[in-house]
């Protein structure tokens, strides 16, 4: 969640103790995606070579590793001797997507030292979130200081704890003595030190870590550290007690009462987290309540002292996994744990946690945050080993987590809190966004295919496109919009379709042709070009896949080996795709075209909009007939279908519900029977909703029709029992002829809607089958 810096919620902000110089940003790894493990350049080389401290070996490892680059395989194994196993790891960074800022920096840093200083059995890790004007420099800044300080602490190798302590309060003084003013900047860190068969991690801000662990055939998610905001009881008493006032936006802006705690988990905060602000003013807005930084925040209670959470590995932890509060915004820490194991190569990981991220942000947002990922295979880890040749180091009993305050002996704090934060609600932004589309109309057209594709084409691209983590979770109709984007490109042999240091806003499917993957890296000091990949039509193959998130330098090459055809989708159509919400603002515009869902808010029907199913039927296919009950309810979007019942074999209240649809189509009688012909845009089974059923009605498709279907059990699920709005509110009696009574208002709590791929429907007989 970071910190809320912007304009127009500051207020009045004190004048700066430091003047607004902040240095020019150190880019490198954390903004270029799979890049160098860290982006410390030979400036800082130089400059940590003269510190003269007995660290100075360890710490010139520092800046050395900048020359290193992941394999073509995406990850890099080392070498634990002491524990007598590998660590396999690999990461990624995204920067966000900032629709008002497309330039911004992305504030996210990280590192990995492997070994960290001197000692081969040491393995650090680390995740620097930063925030605020100044967020991206806080972040490079803290990244570099934390490790230096680590390795110049005599206590280091005795006590880790302490010396992580010691380590984080000298990188705030030092970050506030500099020139870089962090008055309301700073930067949150999570960090991993492995040391032999311990671990060692630090926290300070709302970044996470997670360990799997295997129990029986399940591998659940442990989390290694505790978010620190305001929803944890102890931070938000401590911050009280130091000043803070803690209240959402809606209440800072009068729209709720102040002095109700109205916030209650963070699955639920639909955006609107508590933050912290200084009595008289509106800033500074931080939704954490630990960060390295953020000096006028450290007045009300922002602190820079880590919680460091300390166990021992075994057989039983597969991996772990280390990140920015841009991945748990909405992803939980068992999701991301299930989603690692479904890999066997953790840069897939990454990509596939990373992409799923971005698709929920912009699913529930009008941005992405920025998005890093550090993902760790433990190998060959066995509890069979002799710990004796462990470093002598003090290990206490495990896990816990140790928090040392000045000069106290190290305090155990209770494990007493979870993480749970994976948040479902659509944001302010998004419903105003959505609102706004109503009345105005996509901000993004889908452009009009250059090239008709024939079903050979389509059909290829849609296998090559199967199962892709980046398109998995669109729709049918956005999947169909998407292929409709595809633009065909010829290219020849020899051809470069993208460069490797130059940038790219594409994503291909090869049609024809073979293609090779080239880079140049640097071995024993030369600089060497390899082939990593090749790519055929045959293996339908893809690539660029990076491209559609972010315009980022480019690891590789792709030239072509031969003619051939490629199809391209272009950034800001994929973008477009998913931020327009192509497919969900037609669901919401369908849903609002139903009487019965006239009065229910935008957030209600988007909750219901997941749930809806898109079901095709061929001309004179039976939809509902006697052995078929009714138990959803139809929107017809293409076509037609004939409605046919007997009046007179049913109750009252069934025939006013019929009646209200002759308004809808033609209606006509044959022999004894009632037939209505309904047409596009029509409905029919809204009192399914209503728990009531009609045994004795046939619903038959006339030419081929494409039918939006949600059944009660989803509807349910997904807003409450329809019979528990208001009858002001739906207006049931005037749009439906209905008597019924409805008893509980339109503010009843809406239950959380299960997840859309919860919902596994499939054609039987040309029936929908649950």
């Amino acid at each position: 969640m970071g910190c809320l810096y912007s304009k127009g919620c500051i207020g009045q902000v004190p004048e700066s103790p430091t003047e607004s110089r902040g240095k020019e940003s150190r880019r490198g790894v954390a903004d270029s995606g799979l890049s160098p493990v860290s982006s410390d350049g030979s400036e800082e080389d130089d400059r940590v070579h003269q510190l003269g401290i007995a660290a100075d070996v360890g710490i010139n490892r520092l800046s050395r590793v900048s020359s290193q680059f992941l394999p073509p395989g995406g990850s890099r194994t080392v070498r634990v001797p002491s524990g007598n196993y590998d660590l396999r790891y690999s990461y990624l960074s995204q920067r966000g997507y900032y629709p008002e800022a497309l330039d911004k920096q992305n504030q996210d840093s990280f590192c990995i030292h492997t070994p960290f200083g001197t000692n081969p059995n040491d393995h650090f890790f680390g995740v620097f979130d930063g925030h605020g004007e100044y967020g991206a420099q806080c972040s490079q800044f803290v990244k570099r200081k934390v490790c230096e300080n680590l390795l110049r602490n005599s206590q280091f190798h005795v006590d880790a704890v302490e010396a992580y302590n010691a380590a984080f309060l000298t990188t705030n003084s030092e970050l506030h003595s500099d020139s870089l003013d962090d008055t309301m900047s700073g930067t949150t860190a999570i960090t991993i030190l492995v040391r032999g068969r311990t671990v060692y991690v630090a926290n300070a801000g709302d970044s996470r870590a997670v360990i799997a662990e295997k129990r029986g055939k399940e591998i659940v998610a442990m989390d290694l550290s505790i978010d620190q905001t305001p929803f944890r009881t102890d931070e938000l008493e401590r911050v009280k007690h130091c000043g803070a006032r803690v209240l959402t936006l809606d209440q800072i802006e009068g729209l709720k009462n102040p002095d109700v705690q109205c916030w209650g988990t963070e699955e639920g905060d639909d955006g609107d987290p508590p933050r912290l602000w200084v009595q008289s003013g509106m800033y500074p807005g931080t939704a954490f309540t630990r960060s390295i930084g953020d000096s006028i925040a450290e007045s009300i209670g922002v602190i820079a002292v880590p919680e460091v959470f300390v166990m021992e590995l075994t057989s039983n932890h597969p991996f772990f996994v280390i990140a920015s509060d841009g991945v748990f915004e909405f992803l939980s820490s068992q999701t991301v744990v299930d989603m690692v194991a479904k890999f066997k190569d953790p840069r897939d990981a990454c990509a596939a946690i990373v992409a799923e991220s971005y698709h929920l942000w912009l699913q529930y947002e009008t941005r992405t945050d920025d998005i890093t990922i550090i993902v760790v295979h433990i190998n060959g880890l066995t509890d069979m080993e002799s710990i004796q040749n462990m470093p002598d180091v003090p290990v206490r009993p495990l896990p816990q987590i140790v928090e040392v305050t000045g000069s106290e002996s190290p305090s155990t704090v209770r494990w007493n809190s979870r993480n749970h934060r994976a948040r479902h609600d659509l944001s302010r932004a998004r419903l105003k966004a959505i609102e706004s589309s109503f009345e105005n109309g996509h901000a993004w057209v889908p452009p009009s295919p250059s090239h008709r594709k024939t079903w050979e084409e389509e059909a290829h691209i849609e296998r090559a496109l199967h199962g892709h983590f980046l398109f998995r979770r669109l729709t049918d109709s956005q999947c169909h919009v998407l292929l409709d984007c595809m633009q065909r490109i010829e290219v020849k042999g020899g051809d470069v379709v993208v460069q490797q240091g130059g940038e790219a806003d594409c994503f291909y499917v090869v049609g024809s042709g073979e293609f090779e993957v080239l880079a140049t890296q640097e071995e024993d000091g030369k600089e060497v070009t390899k082939v990593l990949h090749r790519y055929t039509a045959e293996k339908l193959s893809t690539f660029g896949e990076l491209a559609l998130m972010y315009n980022k330098p480019l690891q590789a090459s792709v030239h072509a080996v031969t003619d051939g055809t490629l199809w391209a989708l272009k950034r800001e159509d994929f973008r477009g795709i998913l931020m327009s919400e192509f497919s969900n603002i037609s669901s919401l515009k369908l849903l609002r075209s139903v009487e019965l869902f006239s009065r229910l808010t935008i957030l209600q029907l988007s909750h219901i909009a997941e749930h809806l199913i898109e079901v095709t039927f061929s001309d004179g296919q039976i939809i509902i007939d006697k052995n078929n009950c009714l138990s959803a309810l139809y929107i017809i979007q293409k076509g037609r279908v004939r409605l046919t019942y007997k009046p007179e074999a049913m109750s009252p209240n069934i025939s006013s519900f019929l009646s209200a649809h002759l308004s809808q189509g033609i209606h006509h009688q044959e022999q004894d029977e009632h037939v209505v012909e309904m047409t596009e845009g029509s409905y029919f089974g809204e009192w399914t909703l209503l728990g009531e059923h009609i045994s004795l009605l046939r619903a038959v498709s006339v030419g081929d029709v494409v039918c939006a279907v949600i059944t009660k059990e989803k509807f349910d699920s997904a807003v409450g029992p329809l019979s528990k709005f208001s009858q002001e509110d739906l207006k049931l009696k005037d749009s439906l002829g209905c008597s019924k009574e409805s008893t509980v208002n339109n503010d009843a709590a809406m239950p959380k809607g299960v997840q859309f791929s919860d919902l596994v429907w499939g054609m039987e007989n040309g029936h929908l089958c649950n």
